[in-house]
């Protein structure tokens, strides 16, 4: 027996130990992928003015590339105008001749296909294609001569598993406009060792639109944070000033310029829909691209006239604030678009909805509803099938719509003050009028706000408010943002803006904020959860936000910031040309890996 205890007290021993050992291992690996992906992220943060790549280049090693002369080495195609660039037929022409090259050439990391820009839609790109013997993944630094401009870093996705493959084709993207740029291409193995280094120079044209190329920082008017940016590429949407040409551009956290997606118009988003980026050509077309620039896809909205944004419903469709070319007024309209098929229909004119022309009615005094676009409608979000939100900053009004796309649209409700459209007092109407309003609540744990006097409780409903306010609600908003969380109940989402804090009815303080809302549908609510102020805005721009941080476009001041959650700006950056909207993204899963 006593033997029998003895073996097993050795044996539970040994299991402990062997489970010790396991989980210290288990915890050095954690602690080394840990330092790992840190060591990753600051490589990745392209604000690293000190150390330069460039430097240790060897030059017996160095390649250079020629875009033209007589040493041209790398394939052009010549595509410049946006009649050439913005076409289906001839983006497929190009990418025919490319797989025509890649199947006759034996290309291989030694030996590279190179193409600038083929498809003309990143006039700072590369397509790069080549094959190796074994499976890897491809790193790649782009380094520069100049102080202001930080080294480059990202890993490339080749959309295999784990990132790994013999056959690589990249649109390879970062390059700096009108510099000497110089490119080390390292391929690892699936054990993270190095396999191969590959060093390339070119000197690149000057940038497509004529926009700054390094961006001029700005003193925060308020405390600077000690926050770091977060990685990624700032989107800037603008419309470019005299003597420039329109693009949507993208600068890294440096500001120098590392994309340029030429357009017609000024664009206020874009969106990664199908693998593939969407966005406005001119103001009646959207255009599809995949991640090596080819365009697969441009989608006319005929005797249409868009102006303002697009949302996706992620069922294969967008709705475009677009208004008919022929139609003699309307209070807004909203089209719809198949994505794949390119079919058009009205989806919504908010003409066609009685309440809606009502509130209007009363809110104007005049009653004199005119223009094609009167509620000045800027921003469109998809809350369910046949469901849009719509953003009026004219009217301070975030509106629900049911029934889209059919004969009788409905205004479900709207989140707004009931004192901007003068339905106060007795009377049926304005009674049904006020009840599509929804009611200020507080999110569970936020405390009333004091009272400065005491309330008298009415026994008549002369649709006063007699309720505390319990917050301000927005005034001049625009850029929605609708969020679905999964731990919230049916009929319940969260909604965020930037309240500009301007127009009639606002408080007159020189303040904007980051609005967001909790709205409950089943209770009639809308709770405002979260509330960061920001220097004052007036009119347009967004705020959103990224990761650990918000981003911040001053419209009116050509200015985009980055903020901690606390208000201070982290980066601040003017732009030239009117500017419209900024937006951020790591392009993981697209470009990068």
């Amino acid at each position: 027996m006593k033997k029998k205890l003895l073996t097993i007290l050795v044996t539970s021993l040994v299991m402990i130990a062997a489970m010790g050992i396991f989980l210290f291992k288990m915890n050095s690996m954690t602690k080394h992928m840990e330092k790992k992906q840190e060591a990753l992220r600051k490589e990745e943060m392209d604000t690293d003015l000190k150390t330069k790549a460039f430097e240790d280049i060897d030059k017996l090693d160095l390649q250079t590339l020629y875009i033209s002369g007589d040493k041209k080495n790398v394939v052009t195609t010549g595509n410049k105008e946006l009649n050439d660039i913005y076409s289906k037929g001839k983006s497929a022409d190009i990418e025919e001749r490319l797989t025509d090259l890649k199947q006759k050439g034996s290309y291989s990391q030694k030996d590279p296909l190179w193409a600038y820009d083929p498809f003309g839609t990143n006039p700072e790109s590369f397509y790069l294609y080549f094959k190796t013997k074994g499976q890897f993944y491809c790193r790649y630094t782009i380094s520069v001569d100049d102080d202001k401009v930080p080294d480059f870093t990202r890993t490339l996705d080749n959309g295999k598993a784990d990132n790994l493959t013999k056959e690589h084709e990249y649109n390879v993207t970062g390059l700096v406009p009108g510099k000497t740029n110089y490119m080390i291409f390292r391929l690892y193995n699936k054990k993270d060792e190095l396999a191969d280094t590959l060093y390339y120079k070119v000197k690149m044209p000057k940038s497509y639109s004529g926009a700054q190329v390094i961006l001029s920082s700005q003193s925060p008017q308020v405390a600077k944070s000690r926050q770091e940016q977060q990685n990624g590429l700032y989107t800037v949407f603008r419309k470019a000033p005299s003597g420039e040409k329109n693009a949507i551009l993208l600068y890294d956290n440096s500001g120098v310029l590392r994309g340029e997606f030429p357009t017609r118009c000024c664009n206020i988003n874009m969106e990664e829909i199908y693998d593939t980026l969407i966005y406005a050509l001119d103001d009646n077309t959207l255009v599809r691209v995949n991640e090596l620039g080819q365009v697969t896809d441009c989608l006319e909205i005929p005797l249409h006239h868009i102006y303002g944004e697009y949302a996706y419903d992620g069922s294969g469709a967008v709705y475009i604030l677009a208004q008919p070319v022929q139609s003699s007024g309307s209070l807004g309209s909203v089209v719809k678009l198949e994505i794949n098929s390119g079919e058009v229909t009205d989806a919504l004119d908010l003409s066609d909805i009685p309440a809606l022309v009502k509130l209007v009615k009363h809110a104007d005094k005049k009653n004199r509803l005119k223009g094609k676009n009167h509620m000045a409608i800027d921003s469109v979000q998809v809350v369910g099938t046949n469901q849009l939100l719509l953003g009026s900053s004219k009217y301070s009004a975030i509106m629900k719509i049911s029934n889209v796309n059919s004969l009788m649209p409905k205004l479900d409700y709207m989140i707004t003050d009931q004192k901007q459209w003068n339905i106060s007092g007795k009377g049926r109407e304005k009674k049904r009028l006020r009840r599509k309003i929804l009611t200020k609540a507080l999110e569970e744990g936020q405390e009333e706000p004091v009272q400065a006097s005491p309330l008298i409780d009415s026994i008549l409903d002369t649709g006063k408010d007699t309720t505390p306010e319990l917050f301000r609600s927005q005034y001049g908003q625009n850029a929605l943002v609708v969020e679905k969380d999964p731990a919230l109940a049916e009929g319940q989402y969260y909604v965020s803006m930037l309240n500009n804090n301007a127009g009639r009815g606002s408080s007159g303080k020189k303040s904007s904020y980051y609005y967001r809302y909790l709205v409950d549908e089943n209770a009639g609510t809308y709770a405002l959860t979260e509330k960061e102020r920001l220097p004052w805005n007036g009119k347009g721009g967004n705020v959103t936000a990224y990761k650990e941080s918000f981003l911040y476009c001053l419209a009116g001041k050509h200015v985009y910031e980055e903020i901690d959650k606390t208000g201070r700006v982290i980066r601040s950056f003017k732009v030239k040309g009117d500017l419209k909207r900024v937006y951020k993204s790591d392009w993981k899963g697209f470009w990068f890996y």
